[in-house]
């Protein structure tokens, strides 16, 4: 793995930053680990869904019912298994 080094960390935001590992019972560097990681998801997210959105564009709307129904089952999904995966923080 590669090390970053981040300089001029202002001293109440690297506070901050110490409190909130502290709360969440994780170490200064796991809690900053875990906030690029989940910085990097998000970024990998994005782009997915942009790539989406290029490939469908010009293509006919999906009826509102439709898209309804496919959320609604989403919504349904993710009650079921995004609780225990919750991060610390969300972007």
């Amino acid at each position: 793995m590669v090390n970053v080094l981040i300089r001029d960390v202002p001293p109440d935001d690297l506070e901050e930053l110490r409190s909130a590992a502290i709360e969440h019972g994780m170490s200064l560097q796991s809690y900053l680990l875990d906030a690029v990681h989940t910085q990097a998801a998000y970024l990998r997210r994005r782009a997915a869904l942009q790539r989406t959105a290029e490939r469908l564009a010009g293509r006919p709307a999906v009826s509102d019912e439709e898209r309804q129904a496919v959320l609604d089952v989403l919504d349904a999904e993710r009650a079921d298994w995004a609780d225990p995966l919750i991060p610390p923080f969300a972007p």
